[in-house]
C-alpha cells in the first residue's frame, strides 16, 4: 500500500466519516446561527448530499444485513 488513501487504506476507510462529521458540524452551526433562510436550505441540502454519500462509501463492501 503506497498511498494510505486508496487501496484500502487507514485513511481511505476514515474519510467518509470525517466528512460526515465536518458536514454535521457546519451544518448545525448555520442553521442554529442567524444564516438567512436560504443559507439555512443551501447548508441543508449540502449536508444531507454529503452525508448520503458519506453512508454509501462507509457502506460500500459490507455484507447485507451487517
Amino acid at each position: 500500500m503506497d498511498n494510505p488513501f486508496r487501496d484500502g487504506g487507514p485513511a481511505e476507510r476514515a474519510m467518509p466519516w470525517l466528512s460526515a462529521a465536518v458536514v454535521l458540524l457546519l451544518a448545525g452551526a448555520t442553521l442554529a446561527g442567524g444564516a438567512a433562510p436560504l443559507v439555512k436550505a443551501l447548508a441543508a441540502a449540502v449536508a444531507v448530499a454529503v452525508l448520503g454519500r458519506s453512508a454509501r462509501l462507509i457502506n460500500r463492501g459490507r455484507p447485507p444485513g451487517r
